[in-house]
């Protein structure tokens, strides 16, 4: 896909990138980038990571070249978040502001004299010894850019912005990419065949996503299993009831004795008035008389 130096500095890219404050691996961590944290950085560009600044004798940066340097952090962050929204314009413009910042570039062999044409390797670390006799044929050629006195930053740079350059010339710019993880704006660099990556690998956050998914569908089947369990309950509790109670055949039959019984004592009491009206009738009749 991408040359071994290409991918090497896009991770350094992406890692600096990564020091600025802000949200990585679902905390909001503060700016990491300092003296100390920079020579590592600029050791590891310049194919030297790991090293001892004591056995080295390299100094620590000045506070300008760490100014400088977080200047260039900006612009690769914003570089890569264009390229992770897929805003190829916006991506290009800032890759080519890096260009125009680089200075001359050329080609040339490693270990080659540039002949006053002032250059520093950019994209590829030059062997420990040169090329063997007879093989300059074989031998990669190193795109240089800048010039001899340039400043670490500078040199850090160039480095980033050909790098950036060979992914926007193969078309792969979409590689660029920020972590989906929740609260984390890290950098990363999508090297998979199907460009599946979603998480960085610094702050464990695709393990985090993968538990927090396990436990929202344990949740929800959970509340599920509550809800059918209610459900059945239902019916259960309704066959529990007492039913209304039903008349008997005794109780029908004594409902109609009482009511036969009502009506009797109904005729007795309306033949004692109906006597007295009888006799009423036979006084008028004799009073007539």
């Amino acid at each position: 896909m991408f040359s071994p130096t290409t991918t090497l500095r896009l991770t350094q890219a992406a890692a600096l990138a990564n020091t600025a404050a802000g949200n990585h691996g679902g905390q909001a961590i503060p700016d990491r980038l300092d003296e100390e944290h920079l020579a590592g950085i600029l050791a590891a560009a310049a194919g030297r990571p790991g090293a001892d600044r004591a056995a080295t004798g390299d100094e620590l940066p000045s506070g300008a070249t760490l100014r400088a340097v977080k200047k260039l952090r900006a612009a690769i962050a914003g570089i890569w978040h264009d390229a992770a929204a897929e805003d190829t314009g916006a991506a290009l413009t800032g890759i080519n502001h890096l260009l125009s910042a680089a200075g001359p570039v050329r080609l040339s062999l490693p270990g080659e004299p540039d002949g006053g044409a002032g250059g520093t390797p950019a994209t590829a670390r030059h062997a420990a010894d040169g090329p063997a006799s007879g093989t300059t044929a074989r031998t990669p050629a190193v795109l240089d850019a800048g010039r001899e006195d340039d400043a670490a930053d500078r040199e850090l740079s160039t480095a980033f912005a050909l790098a950036l350059t060979d992914v926007a010339l193969a078309g792969e710019l979409t590689r660029l990419r920020t972590c989906s993880g929740e609260a984390c704006e890290n950098a990363f660099v999508d090297l998979t065949r199907n460009r599946s990556k979603q998480f960085c690998d610094e702050a464990n956050c695709a393990n985090r996503a993968h538990v927090r998914a396990y436990r929202a569908r344990r949740a929800a089947e959970t509340e599920g299993d509550e809800a059918r369990d209610e459900a059945a309950a239902r019916p259960a509790a309704q066959d529990t009831e007492p039913a209304p109670a039903r008349e008997s055949a005794g109780d029908r039959s004594g409902d109609k004795d009482a009511s036969k019984d009502e009506k009797k004592s109904a005729r007795k009491a309306d033949k004692p008035s109906a006597k007295k009206d009888k006799g009423r009738k036979k006084s008028k009749k004799d009073k007539k008389k």
